[in-house]
């Protein structure tokens, strides 16, 4: 990693001079576009893994957490109160002794009144005000490294528009989820909800595909609760961003639509039925510790004339995504 910055400059400069010299020849070929995407994504990917391994509150965390384990450390550090100060340790009796060399806090802020005093009355209001412009600058300059397409400081623009989703790792691009969908109701309580599981692969920004599990959990009636295994089912499905938060979802699942008490049941072919949904999804992020968003879905079943019997042609369901 620590070669990273030499290697990118490397296969940029390497990727310009074949550009360079080839299109003289054979012109903007599928070679050169080949080229240029295998060399992008290749930055897009090493930089990726920086910022992966490149976590410094966790470094600092976990070098803290070492340091207050080691009985010198922990001594030194309640003799210096700036020390202290600096990194947060557990308070200590302050010892008036001093390391040859180190300046004390109270001999760094005479210094540095003594030089913002030099330029009038009001330097360190103008010297505090430049110091959080500054701050704001570098973080903006900061937030737009990024999305210029490159790493180091020869940011180029790609030619073509960039898959995001292919830097990434295979972990970084599954998105995990869940949904309820609530069956046929009784006067106060459902007769049953189905409650399901899914994993998804994110093939770009506005495609996912994913398989997900589904189990009916059976309620009763009103007189007499009783929960029970009414069914369970495989399901695949595809999201396909259209606008803003709205998505054409369409899937395949296999239910089996009767109550069961054990896994030998559920071997009569029979008793599954299959459903083939088209829809209309909208995603809705949401900003808490678990859950990254919810999913609203109106489907649509084209084999439910198929079922025995013949159940409702149009589902609802309620989804969420976890971080």
């Amino acid at each position: 990693m620590a070669n990273s910055e030499a290697l990118e400059k490397f296969i940029k400069e390497r990727k310009k001079q074949l550009m360079d010299e080839c299109v003289k020849y054979i012109g903007n070929s599928k070679y050169l576009k080949k080229i240029n995407k295998e060399s992008y994504y290749y930055v897009e990917t090493i930089r990726n893994y920086k910022e992966i391994f490149s976590d410094p509150t966790k470094a600092e965390q976990t070098a803290k957490t070492i340091l207050n384990k080691i009985p010198a450390f922990k001594q030194f550090m309640a003799q210096n109160s700036m020390l202290a100060s600096l990194f947060g340790s557990p308070a200590g009796e302050a010892s008036a002794a001093t390391i040859a060399g180190l300046q004390s806090r109270a001999s760094t802020n005479a210094l540095v009144e003594q030089y913002l005093w030099a330029g009038g009355p009001n330097a360190k209001e103008v010297f505090e005000q430049n110091m959080q412009e500054g701050e704001a600058m570098l973080t903006e300059l900061k937030s737009k490294l990024p999305k210029a397409g490159g790493n180091s400081g020869d940011n180029e623009i790609p030619s073509f528009k960039p898959n995001e989703q292919k830097s990434k790792t295979f972990m970084q691009r599954l998105e995990y989820g869940g949904n309820y969908q609530f069956g046929k109701s009784s006067s106060l309580l459902p007769a049953t909800i189905d409650i399901g599981v899914n994993v998804g692969y994110k093939l770009n920004n506005k495609s996912i595909i994913g398989i997900g599990l589904v189990y009916k959990m059976g309620f009763g009636s009103i007189d007499r609760l009783s929960i029970s295994h009414q069914g369970i089912g495989f399901r695949s499905y595809i999201d396909w961003k259209l606008k803003k938060q709205f998505y054409i979802s369409g899937g395949y699942e296999m239910n089996h639509q009767a109550g069961f008490r054990n896994i030998s049941q559920l071997r009569n072919y029979n008793e599954w039925q299959q459903s083939g949904l088209i829809g209309i999804s909208k995603k809705i992020a949401l900003n808490t510790k678990l859950i990254k968003g919810t999913k609203l879905q109106v489907l649509f079943d084209m084999l439910y004339h198929q079922h025995n019997p013949v159940s409702q042609p149009f589902i609802f369901r309620i989804g969420y995504s976890i971080k």
